[in-house]
């Protein structure tokens, strides 16, 4: 096996990784957040409005995916939007004041009074009930997303260098077979990876919900009440639809990839034919020059 076609074997590989890691970056879009949010945050049961929630889905995306030089005040700014959202949902007159205790209202009383930090006020609505506001333990889990998110995103680009560093090269030497190979192969990998995950996601989402958490996060961190601030914000369906963003964006760059794989793959059947056709051109001149050389 030469050199180039153990490149394209490496390349086909990390060339997956990084379908999956495009995947990734859509679901990470304000624009995805949003979309969802809309389409499936309904609020029926929950003390803010329908619009509340979308919007606090949004801003709480923002605290989760996005660098920030400091998480104290994203903590507080996080905590500052709920805060407002809880004062206008739990004013009188509001389509959701009912859904407000007095214990509720007097927290947010209590907190403007006192001019206690909004930290300190979202923290003191979420122990009369998480349905109210982000608890501790819901902030602590955002801020473990970040990290692993903002962690990862270097290295994650890197593969994505690597991928087109490898592809460059191939191309540069011409070795449109190898090349054609990687840019097939590697839609190929993750089809097979999102075929097995995709199974098992109509089997069992719940079940793959977990384990991928798991994978990152230790057991019971990421698991909260059905009612609570952040499920209603981000029910089940909105995380089967960042299932199926993530699988159809990957799933699209990928068919461009084996596209252009198919491109490469007929350059090198025409660069084979060229091979072979001055191959025998070169074998003919040197059958007359053997020729004349016996006269």
């Amino acid at each position: 096996m030469g050199s180039d076609s153990i490149l394209a074997g490496i390349g086909a590989t990390v060339l997956a990784v990084t379908l999956l890691v495009c995947g990734f970056a859509a679901c990470c879009l304000p624009v995805t957040t949003a979309s969802l949010a809309g389409a499936v945050s309904t609020g029926a049961d929950s003390p803010y409005t329908h619009e509340q929630l979308v919007e606090l889905a949004q801003e709480t995306r923002a605290f989760t995916v996005d660098a920030h030089s400091s998480m104290e005040e994203a903590r507080e700014s996080l905590a500052a939007d709920v805060v407002a959202a809880a004062r206008e949902a739990s004013a009188e007159g509001t389509p959701k004041y009912s859904q407000w205790t007095q214990q509720a209202r007097q927290v947010l009383g209590d907190a403007e009074g006192e001019g206690g930090t909004a930290l300190e006020t979202m923290d003191a609505l979420a122990k009369v009930s998480d349905r109210y506001a982000l608890d501790a333990d819901a902030v602590s889990h955002l801020e473990d997303c970040n990290g692993l998110i903002t962690g990862l995103s270097s290295y994650l680009g890197m593969i994505g260098v690597a991928a087109l560093i490898i592809a460059l090269v191939l191309g540069f030497r011409k070795q449109f077979a190898a090349l054609a190979f990687m840019l097939r192969m590697g839609p190929a990998l993750l089809l097979a990876v999102l075929v097995v995950l995709g199974l098992w996601g109509l089997v069992d989402f719940n079940g793959l919900f977990a384990a991928f958490h798991s994978l990152f996060f230790v057991e019971g961190t990421w698991t909260f009440n059905y009612d609570s601030l952040l499920i209603s914000m981000y029910p089940i369906d909105f995380w089967m639809g960042m299932g199926a963003v993530w699988v159809g964006s990957a799933i699209g760059v990928g068919l461009l990839c084996f596209a252009a794989g198919c491109l490469f793959a007929w350059k090198a059947q025409v660069q084979r034919r060229e091979l072979e056709e001055a191959a025998a051109a070169e074998a003919a001149r040197s059958k007359k020059r053997r020729k004349k050389g016996r006269r």
